[in-house]
């Protein structure tokens, strides 16, 4: 079954990225339908999602630090900071 998102409005678009070295993971979190698409296709499902009613709103990925060809993938491939539009 494919997944339905649900499109915040742009003044509630986000995307945190967190290092937690305590932890050794690096935390992603966004609500841009795009890039949660984009993150499901390159490292996998997400750890968690936010949902209203049968809608994702937005998801959570935890990779650990010492994954580096997931990182990698990261780096190479998704323009989380959407530098090119």
């Amino acid at each position: 079954m494919a997944k339905k998102y649900k499109e915040p409005i742009n003044e509630e678009m986000e995307t945190t990225i967190n290092v937690l070295y305590d932890d050794n993971i690096l935390s992603i979190y966004t609500n841009k339908v795009s890039l949660q698409r984009k993150l499901n296709k390159l490292i996998g499902e997400p750890k968690k999602e936010h949902k209203i009613k049968d809608k994702i709103t937005g998801s959570f990925w935890d990779i650990s630090l010492n994954d580096k060809i997931i990182i990698g993938r990261l780096l190479i491939k998704v323009d989380i900071f959407e530098i090119y539009g």
